[in-house]
């Protein structure tokens, strides 16, 4: 990032804006016990947290039943799984302090973008229900992508939506903000910065972002527009 800071930044969505990596895990343990397969939360967050549905309900299914799972299953497990957080959604989820404030004073000086592996569904009502739907440019969300993170597949196709939109920076002058391991090497392998939030890995852990704070609320507009 030049000197200048930002001209553009890039949020996940779940983790960074809305308090829900739990929530997910309980729904994906309830659905798959459904078909009798037991998701270790310990497993969960090593292995699983920061994919997408798709890539959640593969690699658990695989793991238990030892083959891949057919599209017609896939495509049933997502929509039961994303019925039960709608009905979750409606109930009110917790979006993390600092994280409004942040894209409001952002949005007045810079575009935004979300890239995340939740379903668009779901993102719109969030911003939809808390007044944010028109701080965002762009959404890319699960059904934009064949890959989820850590492929940069999401990150390269939100770049592109910013130069269709007539951004004139670069990739490096694009910030992302994430919350898992999986995320910041997905900003990373697309030419971005990374600001990586500890809400739900350990802070040591993602080291590998240009920087790491303890909660979002901790990030200055400074820390954006003006330091690298």
């Amino acid at each position: 990032m030049e000197s200048g800071g930002a001209l553009a930044v890039l949020f996940d969505f779940n983790g960074v804006i809305i308090d829900d990596e739990r929530v997910h895990l309980e729904l994906f343990q309830e659905v798959l016990s459904g078909r009798g397969i037991l998701l270790d939360e310990k497993r969960y967050w090593t292995e699983f947290l920061g994919m997408d549905d798709r890539g959640c309900f593969q690699g658990a299914w695989t793991l238990a039943r030892g083959e891949p799972l057919s599209d017609s299953l896939m495509e049933e497990l997502i929509g039961e799984k994303s019925e039960l957080y709608r009905l979750r959604l409606e109930k009110g989820l917790p979006l993390y302090e600092g994280a409004v404030s942040l894209i409001h004073a952002l949005s007045e000086r810079i575009p935004l973008g979300i890239v995340s592996g939740a379903l668009r569904g779901e993102i719109e009502r969030t911003l939809e229900l808390e007044g944010l739907s028109e701080r965002f440019r762009f959404i890319v969300s699960a059904e934009d992508t064949k890959r989820g993170k850590p492929d940069p597949e999401g990150y390269f196709l939100g770049f592109s939506r910013l130069k269709s939109a007539g951004f004139p920076g670069r990739s490096s002058d694009v910030l992302v903000i994430e919350d898992s391991v999986q995320g910041v090497e997905a900003a990373k392998s697309a030419g971005m910065k990374a600001f990586a939030v500890g809400h739900t890995y350990p802070v040591p852990s993602l080291s590998h972002a240009d920087r790491v704070f303890g909660h979002i609320s901790d990030i200055r507009l400074t820390d954006i527009l003006i330091s690298s």
